[in-house]
């Protein structure tokens, strides 16, 4: 059975399968196709939501491969901090470069041009330099909290890294502006603890100090962190 369904301006197609089977499983194949497998009698409402919920997720693998799609791609909205923004492009021929902004709740993209990779990426480096800031800021928070904090962030688009750091740096992924600002600080407050050589329960007892709530954000982020996507 052939399904789809509409995410943020993008159209998903799937292929639905009832068989024998414990639990819904989506794969995607190397030939950007879009399989799901449903036990025999599930409901076509609860696999639809079951997929819909991976849209993220299946958006990302799509593109995976298809690196001159994806610097192409724009979407209809784009998540800050956990919270999302509209779209909204501006074009004037009197601009000599593409601004990017927060403007009254909407995403605002002012440009010369049409060209949906130039926006994209000026839309990626309006992320890395919030990213970059945001990272900084919640350092200067915990920097009386740990003898050693990275002073030097360094922001990428980077599929292939989500953040890591050690003494003198941290690389995060420009993805990582997605978050809300409590994980955000779940991940550095972490890997503080790991650079300071806090582990097992010295590394919980400080979690617990500083951040009471990490093991929601704990499971927010393996629920989620392979589902960012920009």
């Amino acid at each position: 059975m052939k399904l789809n369904f509409d995410y943020k301006g993008t159209k998903i197609t799937y292929d639905l399968t009832y068989k024998k089977t414990k639990a819904i499983s989506i794969k995607i194949t190397e030939e950007g196709k879009v399989n799901v497998i449903a036990p025999i009698g599930t409901s076509i409402y609860a696999v639809m939501d079951k997929v819909k919920g991976n849209a993220p997720w299946i958006i990302s693998e799509l593109y995976r491969n298809r690196p001159q799609a994806s610097q192409s791609q724009l979407l209809e909205q784009y998540t800050y901090l956990g919270k999302n923004y509209k779209l909204e492009i501006v074009t004037s021929s009197e601009l000599k470069e593409i601004k990017v902004k927060m403007l009254r709740g909407k995403l605002v993209v002012e440009t010369y041009t049409e060209s949906t990779a130039e926006i994209r990426q000026a839309i990626i480096d309006w992320y890395k330099q919030k990213v970059n800031a945001k990272i900084k800021e919640r350092l200067k928070a915990y920097k009386e909290m740990f003898e050693m904090v990275p002073t030097q962030v360094e922001v990428m688009d980077d599929n292939t890294i989500l953040f890591r750091s050690d003494e003198t740096c941290i690389t995060a992924n420009v993805r990582v502006g997605i978050m809300p600002v409590e994980i955000i600080d779940y991940i550095l407050v972490s890997s503080l603890c790991r650079i300071n050589g806090l582990v097992d329960g010295k590394e919980v007892g400080k979690m617990e100090e500083i951040i009471p709530s990490f093991e929601k954000s704990k499971e927010w982020l393996e629920e989620n962190k392979n589902k960012l996507t920009l």
